[in-house]
């Protein structure tokens, strides 16, 4: 199969409606956009607070991790606020 058939595949493949997003209504879509934003702050939010953590040996590990969570769950939500002013909603 050459290069040309295998790109007008893979478009066509993306083209196309899968089950999941023809049962999802757009504010499902949203609402599971703003859930991707605040699992991808918190996990880097906590997993640097740890990190962080690691390199001075009197903190509160608990403590670190804690204020990671928080922090990136608040930085999840900025990012999401930040992507939808760049798309005009």
């Amino acid at each position: 199969m050459g290069k040309q058939a295998k790109r007008v595949r893979k478009e066509e493949a993306a083209q196309k409606p899968t089950d999941e997003d023809m049962s999802l209504t757009p504010a499902d879509k949203r609402f599971a956009g703003t859930l991707n934003y605040l699992a991808r702050g918190i996990i880097i939010g906590g997993s640097l607070a740890v990190m962080i953590g690691w390199l001075f040996p009197e903190a509160n590990m608990g403590r670190m991790l804690g204020l990671g969570l928080l922090t990136g769950c608040l930085a999840g939500i900025t990012m999401k606020s930040i992507n939808d002013k760049k798309a005009g909603r």
